[in-house]
């Protein structure tokens, strides 16, 4: 037990990897053929100047079946530097874990996937059993996949057990305002995301990009869409927002071994019930 669990723990220190913010962008969006109309095209020709990682979502998932055209905008994304997640979502942890592993099954098999995105997850603590479950299993289908979380807003530390990532902001109003649970300071930035749309302009973007790089915040996405889908286009700043998050500069390494170390002893105290 004891040899595993610090086998474990090291693994986890060697994981932490100082990076600024990179771009977490939810591609809703058709990857068309026509290269005039293609916001793969201009992703996948961003990729080079900053680290994105794309949430696929050919159809509410991933459909029955592969589609050529986004095998195709896969690969050339992912070529270029670019990660690429598959959406599924869990209904706040209503949804049956067969239909989402089926999904989850049926990305690796279609598409070159780098992890899942779980969308509607919930953020309380009755629901906390269903995602380690999802999160085991998908773990076992591929250990390397990413796992992105999607409560949309503030969650219990507890949920950093079940997914790599959290997103605890998902709004189109109140970031100015925004204040993130205290615990998120105990962890490296890159274990939280933030999503904001109809943010109208690119002095506005800009200004969220600042927010966000203080938040400890380690992957972000601003556009100006608008509900009812607020993810089916690349915002008119885009050439802005590429170079506005990659200038963002690395994180302190001090404040990221402290960080660091933080995480493992939370997850240790999880796995043996220590008192640390």
């Amino acid at each position: 037990m004891k040899k595993f669990a610090y086998s474990s723990l090291v693994g986890l220190l060697l994981s932490f990897n100082a990076h600024a913010i990179s771009i977490l962008l939810p591609a809703y969006f058709y990857p068309s053929s026509d290269p005039n109309q293609s916001f793969w095209d201009e992703m996948t020709a961003a990729a080079g100047q900053v680290d994105i990682t794309a949430i696929m979502n050919p159809d509410s998932g991933p459909g029955l079946s592969v589609n050529s055209d986004y095998t195709t905008a896969v690969d050339a994304f992912r070529a270029a530097g670019g990660k690429v997640v598959g959406y599924a979502h869990t209904s706040y942890g209503a949804r049956s874990q067969a239909e989402v592993l089926s999904e989850v099954a049926s990305y690796a098999n279609f598409y070159n996937i780098d992890g899942i995105f779980l969308d509607e997850m919930s953020n309380k603590s009755v629901d906390l059993a269903y995602y380690h479950s999802l999160y085991s299993s998908i773990k076992l289908t591929n250990p390397r996949y990413r796992i992105f979380g999607n409560p949309g807003t503030n969650t219990l530390e507890s949920y950093l057990t079940v997914a790599d990532v959290l997103v605890t902001f998902e709004n189109q109003t109140g970031y100015d305002t925004y204040t993130p649970d205290a615990w998120t300071n105990n962890y490296t930035a890159d274990h939280f995301a933030h999503l904001l749309y109809n943010v109208k302009d690119e002095t506005a973007m800009l200004a969220n990009v600042a927010l966000a790089a203080d938040r400890n915040v380690g992957y972000l996405y601003i556009t100006n869409d608008t509900l009812p889908n607020p993810w089916d286009t690349l915002p008119h700043y885009w050439n802005a927002e590429v170079p506005a998050v990659s200038a963002v500069p690395e994180p302190n390494s001090d404040l990221l071994i402290l960080a660091g170390l933080g995480l493992i002893g939370f997850r240790y105290q999880k796995f043996t019930g220590a008192k640390i």
